[in-house]
């Protein structure tokens, strides 16, 4: 039993001096010049005073496409810990690692793309030169035969050794465990969808590796301090994300910035113009740090970054507390809070009624259109190119409709109501839903009543990120809320004549709209741009 144990020890002890040197190697090949500039542009202190001594693995191996910058975050991950004294840091590449987590807080994955749980193969024996002997060379020869040992014991049960692994992982998470991702960690676990979820969403492709403007979700969120309220540029290889990407899951830190960067570049999957760079999320216990910046070497010097990074890493370990209700959520709560103030109280609801729901994300039984003209994404109705209109197959008079909108860059639509399907346009009623965000409101804006009254005022988030939006049809009052504001009330009775509205400006309309159906059917409009809609419910007297 003494030998065995010994053997076993002797055995763990050569594996771990084979990833030490690997380490070491790594460190001997460093560009002194880009270590000094990672130091020079680390925190001096850490952002909130630690807890307790945490412990962070940072994590490195790559399975799949290899980063250059790897050994330079995962040196600035680890000279940061002893700078600040936020915590201690064990770099590995071993996949053997997540076999034990206990004594881990966090675990810092830089770059780690692939199935880098499977056994890794320790590659070819080491040589010796003979003209140039390698003092080193038996120590490393029998590291190599010990690896290569475990290698081959790892590989005959590899789909069980992973599913071992990935248990390991969510018991860490779900034990209050922390994780942060660096880049090309999304691009990685594409067979084990609960790593899509714990990450945030698959990578998608990167059309951008070029200066781009990136905004600030929320300026005021701890986990953006640093950058002072200010939206910035930055050069890197960009992201996009797939499902399971979503703002109902996520708490968007950091977005690309269209205005700011060149939207005609080929690859670009997203239509709805949600580029998110970095969030945070809640997962069981454990809390969730990702940012896909930290393809290039000098992203890992970069002042700002790393005060981020830091942050990111002092929330995952629990001592930087930040909220991470999912963005959705947030403004949904937010909207909530502002429709029952005084102003959605005023204007004439029902609340007695029943609330129906029209679409649930799940089923678009409740409604006409052409096949394959809508379909759900995410939770979301979508308008297919060329998919016409989409109309529910009852009629409404008075009513209360709420749902959640997005529109894509440039988007031209509109929600009709009281209308007849077979001509839209002159016998019904159309607000308008538009890419508008910091634009002047017209009577072609978003909000306005199309062609006869403009919104108030604008107050549509920027194209790629939800509205929501609240209609009140009473008789002839028409009222418009979108994001909590009342933008817009009308009084149909004031439109007498025809093609003509109440302040002397013309219309399209052939008929006076006092004068048009009270009753019809509610439309989502298909004017050539990608549009979605959402959480669709409608309460009647």
């Amino acid at each position: 039993m003494f030998a065995h144990r010994s053997k076993t020890f002797l055995i763990a002890c050569m594996v771990a001096a084979l990833s030490l040197m690997t380490s070491l190697a790594h460190a001997q090949n460093l560009n002194p010049d880009f270590v000094k500039k990672i130091d020079d542009a680390l925190p001096a202190k850490a952002t909130v005073k630690p807890s307790k001594q945490h412990k962070v693995l940072i994590y490195t191996f790559a399975a799949g496409f290899v980063h250059s910058s790897i050994p330079y975050g995962a040196y600035a991950v680890e000279a940061m810990g002893k700078k600040t004294g936020a915590y201690t840091s064990v770099t590995s590449s071993d996949p053997a690692v997540f076999d034990d987590l206990k004594g881990y807080d966090a675990i810092v994955m830089v770059n780690t793309t692939g199935d880098w749980l499977m056994p890794r193969n320790p590659g070819g024996e080491p040589k010796n030169d003979p003209n140039k002997p390698d003092p080193n060379y038996e120590a490393k020869l029998a590291a190599w035969k010990a690896a290569k040992a475990q290698y081959d014991a790892d590989s005959k049960n590899a789909k069980e050794k992973v599913e071992s692994r990935r248990k390991n992982l969510l018991d860490f998470l779900a034990a209050g465990g922390g994780l942060v991702g660096f880049h090309a960690a999304s691009d990685a676990q594409y067979n084990w969808k609960e790593f899509g979820l714990i990450i945030g969403g698959y990578f998608w492709g990167h059309p951008w590796h070029e200066k781009v403007g990136i905004k600030l979700e929320d300026p005021k969120h701890p986990l953006l301090k640093t950058f002072e309220g200010q939206d910035f540029e930055i050069t890197d290889e960009i992201y996009q994300f797939k499902e399971p990407y979503s703002r109902g899951n996520l708490r968007i830190l950091l977005r690309l910035d269209t205005s700011k960067t060149n939207m005609k570049k080929g690859g670009i999957n997203r239509k709805d113009d949600d580029f998110g760079v970095a969030w945070i999320r809640d997962y069981e216990k454990g809390h969730i740090f990702y940012s896909s910046l930290g393809h290039r070497e000098e992203i890992y010097w970069n002042p700002a970054i790393m005060q981020f990074y830091l942050d990111g890493i002092q929330f995952a370990l629990g001592d930087l507390k930040a909220d991470a209700t999912p963005s959705d959520k947030k403004a949904a709560a937010a909207t909530e809070s502002s429709s029952s103030s005084s102003a959605i109280a005023t204007a004439d609801s029902s609340d007695k009624s029943d609330k129906k729901i029209l679409f649930d994300g799940k089923s678009l039984d409740g409604w006409t259109f052409n096949k394959d003209g809508w379909v759900i994404e995410d939770g979301a109705m979508s308008l297919v190119k060329g998919g016409g209109y989409i109309w529910t197959k009852e009629t409404y008079g008075d009513f209360e409709l709420d749902l959640d909108f997005k529109v894509s860059k440039g988007c031209n639509s509109g929600i009709f109501f009281r209308t007849n399907p077979k001509n839209p346009v002159s016998e019904g009623f159309e607000i308008q839903v538009m890419d508008s965000h910091g634009k002047k409101p017209d009577k072609h804006s978003v909000g306005s009543l199309y062609d006869a009254q403009a919104a108030s005022k604008t107050t549509v988030n920027p194209a790629g990120e939800w509205n929501t939006y609240k209609m009140i049809c009473k008789g002839p009052k028409i009222t418009i809320f979108i994001n909590g504001e009342k933008i817009n009330e009308a009084d149909l009775d004031q439109w007498t004549q025809a093609n003509k509205n109440p302040d002397g400006t013309k219309n399209k309309f052939p008929t006076a709209l006092k004068d048009m159906p009270r009753t019809g059917h509610i439309g989502f409009q298909d004017h050539g741009q990608p549009v979605w809609y959402r959480n669709v419910t409608i309460k009647t007297p």
